[in-house]
């Protein structure tokens, strides 16, 4: 045996306390060494990576659209206000209930309060659990899958996408609605991989 192919699974990194490439392939170097204590040949190892190489490579630009406050007597930790996104479920987070995400907003944080963010469609799938909003908001890596995730349910547009190619200074738009754009993102995208880490691909809402 000459090649251990062990398949995909990289976890993608979403939090800033997560643990690097380093340590996170670590794990699975010690297995092996522990395994192949005995092995006398020499093995190459082979992985796909995958959400770990790109989930991180990109943000979602998003803002608050309305909020619904409660009754002023209404126990807030039982009954939270509700905050609307113009990006939800249907136009990039559809993980969003599922991953921490790291969000910045562009406005001084104030008080804080338990919220529900929903997105704009007024579907009941459109939830986006377990976050405080406060004005204007930025998601940092929508995950691996935020453009694929992009649809125009309920009449609300995708979230436009731009690629970003800081080497030679461009940036070209596109919209994910598109086919023939869709295929200009990915044809780029392809021709650009082996340099994945000097870009980027934003979601900017409409």
């Amino acid at each position: 045996m000459k090649l251990a192919n062990i398949g995909g699974g990289w976890a993608g990194i979403s939090t800033k306390d997560a643990p690097s490439f380093t340590d996170y392939n670590k794990t699975t170097m010690d297995a092996f060494s522990s395994a192949l204590a005995d092995w006398d040949g020499k093995l190459t190892m082979m992985t796909e990576p995958g959400r770990a190489l790109i989930s991180r490579a990109g943000w979602l630009q998003t803002h608050v659209i309305n909020i619904s406050q409660p009754n002023l007597n209404t126990d807030l930790s039982t009954n939270p206000s509700r905050v609307y996104l113009s990006a939800g479920t249907h136009h990039g987070l559809k993980e969003g209930s599922k991953i921490s995400f790291e969000w910045h907003t562009c406005h001084p944080p104030g008080t804080t309060e338990p919220c529900v963010l929903y997105g704009p469609t007024c579907d009941s799938d459109d939830i986006i659990l377990g976050k405080d909003a406060n004005g204007n908001e930025k998601i940092y890596g929508p995950a691996a899958y935020g453009p694929s995730y992009c649809t125009s349910f309920n009449s609300v547009p995708p979230p436009k996408v731009i690629y970003v190619n800081y080497e030679q200074s461009m940036i070209d738009r596109y919209l994910i609605s598109s086919i023939p754009g869709i295929m200009r993102l990915l044809t780029a995208l392809a021709k650009e991989y082996k340099r994945v880490a000097r870009q980027s691909l934003c979601l900017m809402d409409n």
